[in-house]
């Protein structure tokens, strides 16, 4: 009995001996320790082990198990000589860069790491894996496709040895015959590809890679399904633009019946579209101009009431609606009194932000034409801006007369009015108290031959940085660009036969009546589209390829308004359009609402 205790307790105080002992163990190596330590005792991969030990990896890349693509030394020594051959047809020794290449100072591209990368594949595979046509992404994001020729498996038509130098359930060691032929293969940079999302509908996206098509047809891009329009091609790049139908997904390039995919999903970012119901409630009617500000405060003209209204973030509105003294008794009710005061502004219309933080619309004062100005926290005490019945299109701004009917405030305190007055139709440049001059006054003949009628611009908006201008032609049914070199026809072409407005690219797309416009990012044009002959109202996309994509609204017989995500979203016109510093845009209707899109 007493030595079955000597015994029992011996066996507990070992016990506890060897918890203490499992205590002060250090943690178990990491994927990549164990990787070194089976490389570093294969004697014939002494190049690739110290090259191996110098990439950064991971926890992440390693997390799921990697599987690696070994290069003996005799590879890279053989490799080594050829280049050395190369650079020197005189060497006079050749076993020199051999030695050189078996101690791992070969210089064998590895040093960086990242093409060390361009071996190794997140997640551990067995040779039973690796079956035809099997596509690997490797750590740097490159392709490798598997062959399998008489049971002989090649990567990229590299030969690959079927017995594996290690494996376990972490990693997978496989030694190669060569390098890896990445020049030839078709790829995807989905590190840059990734950079380059989100996308939006009608946006552009820019894929770079290798081996694609040099011309836009020679590739055929897909995104979750859909095909997407090659607008620029190179060997390296493509440009296309992102189809209304896309949605998240994969992206794949064809090129030569051969495919290609990204590692990830790309997002697609798509319009939803909501009312602002506190607009809603102020009674508006037939909404013309609308602006916003860096708190995102809203300004808008409802010129069937004859009143300018702001609206911020908290619901509050305030109403820009001034009168004149009273001065005879207009309503002859015997008295003279504030029932006899006159609107000093009729019909305001167009509204802009000026830099000096005061508020310009256009309206009428007794019939003539013009530009008032408002100091925000003043609402009734506009100011008299510019407009005369003077009909000469240059002179002092409270000389000159003017019909506008869309107007641009810019960051260099100019003020861009659309002006026709004598049916000239230009674009006057205003600063401080004097008209510069204007902004253009062409005959779009010159430009466009198939032009017959003149320009009303219904909208404008100016790029930040740079003296580039967008202006929306409602009677051309076009959208043109104007800048330092002249001007553009960006898209749309004559539709004087009222077709259905479609989408296409420059003068394949057709136009109702095309109104406000705006720069989303600084980057796409956003347009209204209003047409009543074909009870079409919809918000449309241009992008600097002149391609033109429906993101919202569309055919609408009942007039009716509906919320919603993308064309299932319907609009009772939509006559202007803001953009905030979220990149939120606000879209003025004839129905007294105002619409906000958001891309999400």
């Amino acid at each position: 009995m007493n030595r079955f205790f000597i015994f029992f307790g011996i066996f507990i105080v070992l016990g506890i001996q060897a918890c203490h002992k499992d205590k002060d163990n250090p943690p178990e190596q990491s994927t990549k320790s164990k990787l070194e330590d089976v490389l570093t005792g294969i004697d014939s991969l002494k190049s690739f082990t110290a090259d191996f030990k110098n990439a950064a990896l991971s926890e992440e890349e390693l997390s799921q198990g990697i599987t690696v693509f070994t290069l003996s030394d005799r590879v890279l020594a053989d490799a080594s000589i050829a280049k050395n051959r190369l650079q020197s047809a005189s060497e006079s020794s050749q076993d020199q860069p051999r030695l050189k290449a078996a101690n791992g100072s070969n210089g064998s591209d590895f040093k960086d790491g990242s093409s060390m990368k361009d071996y190794i594949v997140k997640g551990r595979f067995s040779l039973s894996d690796l079956t035809a046509d099997k596509k690997l992404i490797t750590l740097s994001g490159k392709t490798i496709t598997v062959q399998v020729i008489n049971s002989m498996v090649y990567l990229n038509g590299v030969q690959l040895f079927s017995k594996p130098i290690s494996s376990n359930s972490a990693f997978a060691v496989f030694a190669l015959s060569s390098f890896i032929n990445y020049s030839s293969m078709l790829a995807l940079d989905n590190q840059a590809l990734a950079k380059a999302a989100p996308c939006i509908p009608g946006g552009t996206l820019t894929i770079l890679g290798q081996n694609f098509g040099d011309k836009p047809g020679q590739n055929l891009v897909t995104l979750n399904g859909k095909s997407a329009l090659v607008n620029e091609a190179s060997k390296n790049k493509l440009i296309v633009t992102i189809p209304a139908e896309a949605t998240t997904g994969l992206l794949t390039v064809t090129v030569n019946n051969k495919t290609v995919s990204s590692l990830s999903p790309i997002p697609v970012l798509l319009p939803n579209v909501t009312t602002i119901s506190g607009v809603t409630a102020l009674g508006c009617q037939n909404i013309q101009g609308i602006a916003v500000d860096n708190n995102n405060t809203l300004y808008f003209t409802d010129p069937s009431n004859h009143r300018t209204i702001s609206y911020n973030a908290s619901g509050q509105a305030v109403i820009y609606q001034p009168k004149s003294p009273p001065e005879k008794d207009l309503n002859l009710d015997g008295i003279i009194d504030a029932n006899d005061a006159e609107l000093i502004i009729m019909t305001p219309w167009a509204i802009t932000l000026g830099n000096d933080g005061k508020i310009y619309v256009t309206g009428k004062n007794k019939e003539v034409p013009s530009i008032f100005r408002f100091v925000p926290n003043m609402p009734k005490q506009p100011e008299h801006w510019a407009g005369s019945n003077d009909l000469n299109l240059e002179g002092r701004r409270l000389n000159t007369g003017m019909s506008p009917i869309a107007l641009l405030a810019d960051g260099e305190t100019m003020l861009y009015s659309n002006n026709f007055s004598n049916q000239q139709y230009v674009v006057n440049r205003i600063a401080g108290d004097n008209i510069m001059g204007w902004l253009y006054n062409i005959n779009f003949l010159n430009v466009d031959p198939t032009y017959q009628q003149s320009a009303t611009i219904l909208g404008m908006t100016k790029m930040k940085n740079a003296n580039t201008f967008y202006l929306a032609d409602g009677n051309g049914k076009r959208i043109w660009k104007k800048d330092q070199n002249g001007l553009y026809l960006l898209a749309g072409a004559n539709n004087n036969n009222h077709k259905l407005a479609q989408d296409g690219q420059g003068t394949a797309a057709l136009f109702g009546v095309p109104t406000g416009i705006t720069l989303w990012s600084d980057q796409y044009l956003v347009v209204c589209d209003n047409d009543y002959n074909n009870h079409n109202y919809s918000i449309r996309i241009v992008n600097s390829y002149g391609v033109v994509t429906t993101i919202a609204g569309g055919n609408n017989p009942t007039n009716s308004a509906k919320d919603g995500i993308g064309k299932a979203a319907q609009f009772n016109g939509v006559n202007a359009i803001a953009v905030d510093k979220d990149n939120m845009l606000y879209v003025a209707s004839d129905d007294g609402s105002i619409r906000k899109i958001q891309f999400k």
